[in-house]
């Protein structure tokens, strides 16, 4: 477009139009904005928290209640009998409980020295004394109008760490679950 068509063009713009711009208020717009944007962060805390509370109904990131003992598989099997307790869970069976030496020393030499275990200010001397790994095997069944989990056997890992002070071991993780209906 050269410019003698684009001068004609602005000469046919309605004098209105051009009395708005200029009267043109940014800060009533911002204002308006700022409203849509609160309304906007308000609905998507309301849909994650909806969405968190939904997952944990359903079993997805349901935490391991536990009661710390000073013997490392007690605490797993207070965990593990915790989730009888649970309203979805029918029937719980522990099969078998034990440390997994071979494991403990496999997660020891991958956890030393790592930015993972100083973030978590575990020393090379910490992990080699306080740090152990338990494995389980136990039967679960569920009422599937309440969960999406399937029943069967599981088997798992668990990582646990001891209290220096208290002398109570602690899950802290643990392997996602080998599920067979056995």
């Amino acid at each position: 477009m050269n410019s003698k068509k684009f001068t004609e063009a602005m000469n046919e713009i309605d004098s209105r139009y051009v009395s708005e711009a200029i009267s043109y208020s940014r800060p009533r717009l911002m204002k308006k904005s700022s409203k849509r944007i609160a309304v906007l962060v308000a609905a998507v805390i309301a849909v994650l928290s909806l969405c968190g509370f939904a997952a944990y109904e359903f079993g997805a990131f349901d935490p391991w209640l536990q009661k710390p003992s000073a013997e490392p598989i007690e605490t797993l099997r207070s965990a593990i009998e915790g989730q009888a307790d649970k309203e979805y869970t029918t029937a719980l069976r522990v099969e078998e409980i034990k440390v997994d030496e071979d494991e403990t020393a496999r997660v020891k030499a991958m956890y030393s020295g790592s930015e993972l275990a100083a973030a978590r200010g575990w020393t090379d001397e910490y992990l080699e004394e306080h740090f152990i790994v338990v494995w389980a095997k136990y039967y679960t069944e569920y009422d599937h109008t309440k969960t999406f989990l399937d029943d069967g056997y599981t088997e798992q890992y668990f990582y646990l760490i001891q209290d220096t002070k208290s002398g109570e071991w602690t899950i802290i993780d643990n392997t996602s679950p080998n599920t067979r209906a056995y």
